[in-house]
């Protein structure tokens, strides 16, 4: 079992995955005055083809050659691509080094979770999986600050974190111990598992949903509403997704992460639905809506691991969640469209309907898994 120094310091891999997801439309934004609008929207298209990829690859890797393997080969590439980012001249070598970040996230997407949860008790498992994704979402609160005070002339500064930090979390995952459920399994082979197919729909009904409501449509709701800059008001309301993770992240294992997991999607649908006619209600269900989308992220991420087998677990994670990724690529594109047709307020609650999908899936398809050992839920 992992010792809470162990779980911490796997946290700051974590934390520095989620300041490169964090960080892109800073890169994107700042970077745009020297390349050009179109050409800097191919960084976060590099990147979100690097999660596409990367949860196959590192995924194969961790599920073929070992947990410690996949750890320190996602790592190895964020450390790549970052000092490939930081030294970059061109386009093409800011693409590249998004491309390996990208790969190297959801490598750590895929892997994380899984190894914790083979590392942890039945009873502390949810817990664990939580902090080491609050770790992440955390950093939300971190990078916006940063990225303005560095402003467009200093924006490659905003590798060097993910640089440091990356050496340090490679030298520590050294030393880290193999997953004893996958030793057991290391010479089996692979069998695929129709519950990949499952999670990659429910990921990618949720990632539609969810990236929507980061999407041009949402900051024109909110000005229709008479809440202007939309800009301040959208950050008013982005608090309360790292609220609901850190308080998901403390229940993991107090409530069945079945129901949690398909009551987050449910309910941020539900509000999404209400929430273009709630008068002087918008901004608290504004707040209700992202302190909802961020709950289901320990529960979802603990319960994906779960729902696998351990030969399979990573392999099946990066394929769900980097393909359900394609998801969030789709959803905000949607939204646009069907504000041109049916209007602000219908298009916000269509598009909610969408994380109903993945609601439903877990309902109908998941299992019950709190407290229960990996082994003896799908082997």
């Amino acid at each position: 079992m992992l010792s809470k120094k162990q779980i911490a310091l796997l946290s700051i891999g974590t934390s520095l995955t989620f300041w490169d997801i964090f960080n892109v439309p800073y890169i994107e934004n700042y970077a745009s005055k020297q390349i050009g609008e179109i050409s800097s929207t191919l960084i976060l298209s590099a990147e979100m083809l690097g999660y596409f990829l990367g949860g196959v690859i590192n995924g194969y890797l961790a599920s073929k050659y070992g947990r410690k393997f996949g750890l320190l080969s996602s790592m190895a590439l964020i450390s790549m691509g970052s000092l490939l980012g930081f030294i970059s001249l061109n386009l093409a070598m800011l693409l590249v080094a998004e491309l390996l970040i990208g790969i190297g996230i959801e490598g750590e997407v895929a892997i994380v979770p899984s190894y914790v949860s083979e590392m942890s008790s039945a009873e502390s498992r949810g817990k664990n999986v939580g902090y080491t994704t609050m770790s992440g979402f955390l950093m939300s609160l971190v990078v916006t600050p940063i990225a303005i005070l560095l402003g467009e002339d200093f924006w490659r500064l905003l590798f060097l974190p993910s640089l440091l930090l990356a050496v340090i979390a490679l030298l520590f995952r050294i030393k880290l111990p193999e997953s004893a459920l996958w030793e057991n399994k290391r010479y089996e082979s692979l069998r695929w598992d129709k519950d990949v197919v499952i999670f990659t729909l429910i990921w990618f009904a949720s990632y539609f949903t969810g990236y929507a409501l980061f999407s041009t449509p949402v900051f024109s709701l909110i000005s229709s509403q008479g809440y202007t800059p939309s800009n301040l008001y959208f950050g008013y309301i982005l608090y309360g997704d790292p609220l609901g993770v850190v308080i998901a992240s403390v229940l993991n294992d107090r409530l069945q992460r079945k129901y949690t997991s398909s009551l987050a999607n449910l309910l941020s649908a539900i509000l999404m639905i209400i929430w273009p006619f709630s008068g002087i209600m918008f901004l608290p269900i504004g707040f209700a809506i992202m302190f909802f989308q961020g709950f289901k992220f320990p529960a979802m991420y603990a319960y994906t691991a779960e729902n696998l087998g351990t030969k399979i677990r990573t392999l099946g994670y990066g394929i769900a969640d980097g393909i359900g990724h394609l998801g969030g690529a789709v959803g905000p594109i949607v939204f646009v469209l069907l504000q041109d047709h049916i209007g602000l307020a219908f298009s916000t609650g269509v598009v909610g309907i969408a994380s109903v999908i993945s609601s439903i899936l877990i309902m109908v398809f998941g299992q019950i898994t709190n407290k229960i050992p990996l082994e003896k839920i799908k082997g």
